[in-house]
């Protein structure tokens, strides 16, 4: 294998590594939105949990708020 067909298969899983890091994103954003939903949960738990601003909590909850 030359160095060229090294690069491609690299970028190969370097695809494959993105496609399931987009998902689980969207799987603890989710989580993300439906806590910020819940009444019993605070932002600031949030915030501690992930280390995310409540900003960006917002931004998040805003985001799940308009695609429903």
């Amino acid at each position: 294998m030359n160095i060229l067909d090294e690069i491609a298969a690299a970028m190969d899983d370097l695809r494959a590594a993105e496609a399931v890091v987009d998902a689980k994103r969207a799987a603890a954003y989710a989580k993300i939105a439906a806590a910020s939903r819940d009444t019993t949960v605070k932002q600031a738990d949030v915030t501690r949990v992930t280390g995310y601003s409540r900003e960006t909590i917002r931004k998040i909850t805003r985001a799940a708020e308009a695609a429903e």
